[in-house]
């Protein structure tokens, strides 16, 4: 029996490489970088403990056979991380189309519309809630 078969049979059943694992492995490597450029001792010794913590949790949730406590980790960790990336995303979306689009949230159900940069007071019906409101945009 090779190698990788032996590896196959020790991980099956339990939760493997995730997102989550993959962020903690992250947040691991940038204290560990970090560190590189603190020059006194008892704050590079915490770090390193941070850095170990951050590392034996990833390994942890690699190795755990508890499957569903991990994979519900992983969903709420999904639920921010996917806010946080869509905010950045609209942010950049925004400096992108300043001089085509204005943007604005509907008044019931929150969603951001992307509008065109017309001047004046204008009606708008929400893709999403079909609800309509009126907007000023000004140039």
């Amino acid at each position: 029996m090779g190698f990788m078969q032996k590896f196959r049979q020790f991980m099956y059943g339990r939760n493997g490489f995730d997102t989550y694992s993959f962020f903690l492995f992250i947040i691991a490597f940038g204290v560990s970088t970090a560190n590189w450029f603190v020059w006194d001792r008892l704050a590079s010794l915490i770090l390193y403990a941070v850095q170990l913590l951050f590392l034996g949790y990833a390994i942890f949730r690699i190795l755990s056979k508890s499957v569903h406590k991990r994979s519900a980790e992983n969903r709420t960790f999904l639920k921010v991380w996917n806010a946080v990336k869509n905010f950045f995303i609209l942010q950049k979306n925004r400096i992108r189309d300043i001089k085509k689009y204005r943007y604005r949230k509907c008044k019931y159900c929150k969603a951001t519309l992307r509008l065109k940069r017309r001047r004046g007071k204008h009606t708008v019906k929400c893709p999403k809630c079909r609800g309509e409101f009126k907007v000023n945009i000004i140039v």
